[in-house]
């Protein structure tokens, strides 16, 4: 202890010194003030000394409004650092300071406002307040001001409102990671990016309140980033709740400017700004270099040099420690350099330059290029070319073959983005809901590259919301429940995607409770939406949570209990014509699968003829094809139709009739068959010819007719004809439909007339 307090004694000189020889407003002087302070924070709370670290705040507070020249007079900060050397050397003797610290304190304090003797009560919080803005007297200086917009401001706003909505959705993404990477100056460097640029374009337009919520933030961490303060969870949430009011802020930007006008919000902002100070505050300070760390981290450097070295460094602030270091003879030069490049070392990853570019334009490139594709195949299955012999023509039709290809991929794939941004935002979602509903639940993520449509990405985002709600509320159990039950006390929701049977499917699955089938029948009793649950199979019952209205929970809470939300689930899904399946075990959790078609992709596919029709199959969902021998086929009474393949029975579905249009053949073996699968589940699609494996671009049929079940999109083929997308789920369906009749073996005129009728479940 008495070594301690002769540091102290010391820097206190120092500072003293530091004070007497300043002149003007020295920047360089007074942050050499300011480091001693901070170091001396650490100090006072050695010895326990809250009065001593009260005045250490308030001459903190002081001088950083000295360097924004709202203070010149530094005679506060003199008397301050007298009373802190007189009240030390008090308590190095074991005597009572008779000292009045509440008269330096309120001349700290009268000097920041302006005012003298009328805070009392707010003496004691210097450290939480020191740079807390006044509302009544400081709110005005950022209010809007509505004024009409010229054609240059509003093209300018409307790249902020985009630039700045994706860089904000970026911060909530990065953030996540900070969050489980703390140390990670390039996560930090990712958030920080953002915000200044936010900070920057706003203050150009003259969007005040966001230009110092920006400011705020970047502020902070700036901080984080400069090792001068330590990430944790209350500095995440603070700039999340930045973020929030900054996506606010900016969407009544973009509502401004369909009217015409420069408008931001009429929130206050004052709290966020004082709360984000208060976290600065309170923020665990972390006061050694970072380059003596990396010295005693590579084992060249004992800690008791690098005190030694900080201490000198405190009296010669101009000398950096790694030269006082040298000068001691404590490391060699090379250790030093070697340990510069370290800190300035980041993890730089390659960043791909990119263009924003209109949807629009987009979508005519992408047309475009299938309009050269058909022209190029049309072109090649020419009877003139055909006929010809020229092998230069051939050798340049198969280069324009490659290209075309090659165009037609990068076309598609401008289209086709990773779902990894919406799987990541449910990671605030469930770290939200945890905190709010006092669970402790993990997610964890997979498939995150698998791509999808731009479009069904967008219509995707509010089902999973209400899914993930739903999981964290009704799934998971509290932590004292998990643990009596033997589960660990947090909850797991697994969120995947990947591409199966032509489709894409994305599964929501926890380790909660599951599902109870006697509470759901029982709602479904009450509600009348059943009479007798007898007939019903777990799957039918499960499915009675998406009826509108539905819901087994006891009382309304903020996150779920009104049955709203499996509604919409359905409803959103049903609208990019995928479908929901269920599956749950109690005790142990459910699994929610969406399924969605590819409704604008490239899909590999095998080309089939069935009469005069051609269709596409996956790629994904065949598992073989093959003729069938006449002893392969057999009739089952009760199931139809069925073909004997490799020891297993297979029922027999004959394209011509699904389809309605009239076949070559009518036995079997005759004609080919190509053996799908779904869900564990496999039939026999019997065709009249295989035409050869292609990839093809979905494309939708158009509302007219988006219901026709067995079918998702088409493709247009090489010879300008459409070859019709089978979806191979919608043909299970449909042999469900009719497995109670005989339709599928009706003449194609017949189930011509009964396939029309059916509409999707």
């Amino acid at each position: 202890m008495p070594d301690l307090l002769e540091k102290i004694e010391n820097k206190l000189e120092a500072i003293a010194l530091e004070v007497v020889t300043l002149e003007g407003k020295d920047i360089p002087g007074i942050g050499n003030i300011l480091n001693y302070l901070l170091s001396l924070e650490e100090d006072f709370r050695k010895i326990e000394q809250p009065s001593f670290l009260d005045v250490t705040y308030a001459l903190k507070d002081y001088l950083k409004k000295v360097i924004l020249s709202e203070i010149n007079d530094l005679e506060p900060v003199e008397s301050g650092i007298n009373y802190l050397q007189s009240a030390c050397r008090s308590y190095s003797k074991g005597e009572e300071f008779q000292g009045e610290m509440s008269l330096i304190l309120e001349k700290l304090v009268a000097g920041k406002s302006g005012r003298r003797g009328d805070e009392p009560e707010n003496i004691k919080t210097g450290a939480d307040e020191g740079d807390m803005i006044d509302e009544a007297d400081e709110e005005k200086e950022f209010e809007s001001v509505d004024r009409e917009l010229t054609n240059d401001d509003s093209e300018i706003l409307r790249d902020f409102v985009m630039e700045s909505l994706e860089n904000l959705g970026t911060i909530e993404v990065k953030l996540m990671d900070l969050e489980q990477d703390p140390n990670n100056i390039e996560t930090i460097n990712a958030i920080f990016r953002p915000f200044h640029t936010i900070k920057g374009v706003s203050g150009f337009v003259n969007l005040n309140k966001i230009n110092k919520v920006a400011h705020s933030a970047e502020n902070l961490l700036d901080k984080a980033r400069d090792g001068e303060i330590r990430v944790e969870g209350a500095i995440v949430d603070v700039i999340l709740e930045s973020v929030d009011v900054l996506k606010k802020m900016i969407m009544s930007v973009q509502e401004g400017l369909e009217r015409g006008i420069l408008f931001e919000n009429g929130m206050n902002i004052i709290p966020l700004i004082n709360r984000i100070e208060h976290v600065i505050c309170q923020a665990d300070q972390i006061g050694e270099k970072p380059l003596g760390e990396i010295l005693v981290k590579k084992g060249v450097l004992q800690t008791d040099d690098l005190e030694k070295g900080l201490d000198r460094q405190r009296i010669e602030p101009d000398k950096k420690i790694g030269e006082i270091l040298l000068e001691e003879s404590k490391v060699e030069s090379k250790d030093v350099i070697s340990a510069l490049r370290e800190q300035k070392k980041f993890n730089k990853q390659h960043i791909d330059l990119q263009v924003k570019v209109d949807t629009k334009k987009l979508d005519n490139l992408v047309d475009l290029t299938g309009e050269l594709v058909i022209a190029q195949s049309m072109l090649k299955q020419n009877k003139w070319i055909l006929a010809g012999n020229d092998q230069e023509l051939y050798h340049n039709l198969n280069q324009l073959n490659q290209i075309t290809t090659s165009l037609q991929r990068t076309a598609m794939s401008m289209r086709m983005i990773p779902i990894k941004n919406t799987f990541q935002k449910m990671v605030r979602l469930v770290r939200d809901l945890s905190k709010n509903s006092g669970k402790e639940v993990r997610l964890l993520m997979s498939g995150e590259d698998t791509e999808i449509d731009r479009n069904v990405v967008e219509e995707l985002y509010e089902p999973m919301v209400h899914m993930i709600r739903n999981a964290v509320d009704h799934g998971i159990e509290n932590p004292d429940e998990r643990k009596r039950i033997g589960k660990e006390r947090a909850g797991t929701i697994h969120l995947q995607a990947y591409h199966r049977g032509g489709n894409i499917v994305i599964e929501i699955d926890d380790d909660g409770r599951g599902l109870d089938k006697e509470r759901i029948v029982q709602k479904a009793k009450s509600s009348s939406l059943i009479t007798d649950e007898s007939k019903l199979t777990d799957t039918e019952i499960y499915n009675l949570i998406f009826e509108p209205g539905f819901s087994t929970a006891e009382k309304v809470t903020d996150v779920s209990g009104r049955g709203v939300g499996m509604d919409v689930v359905k409803k959103g899904i049903e609208k990019l014509r995928g479908r929901v399946e269920i599956n749950s075990k109690p005790g142990y959790g459910s699994t929610f699968a969406i399924r969605l078609p590819l409704t604008l992709a490239i899909i590999e596919g095998m080309l089939v003829r069935v009469g005069r029709e051609r269709y596409i199959i996956p790629a994904l969902a065949i598992v073989e094809s093959f003729r069938p021998e006449r002893n392969q086929y057999s009739t089952v009474s009760d199931k139809g139709e069925m073909i004997l393949s490799r020891g297993n029975l297979i029922p027999l579905v004959r394209l011509d009739c699904l389809f309605g249009v009239r076949g070559d053949f009518k036995n079997p073996w005759e004609g080919l068959v190509v053996v799908v699968e779904h869900e564990n589940g496999r039939i026999c699609l019997l065709l009249d010819e295989l035409l050869g494996k292609e990839e093809v671009v979905i494309k939708s049929l158009g509302e007219s007719m988006k219901n026709i079940m067995g079918i998702t999109g088409g493709a247009i083929m090489g010879d300008g004809r459409v070859g019709l997308i089978m979806d191979i789920a919608g043909i299970f369906d449909l042999i469900r439909i009719h497995e109670s009749s005989d339709t599928l073996h009706q003449s194609s005129d017949e189930y011509f007339l009964h396939a029309t009728e059916v509409t999707p479940q």
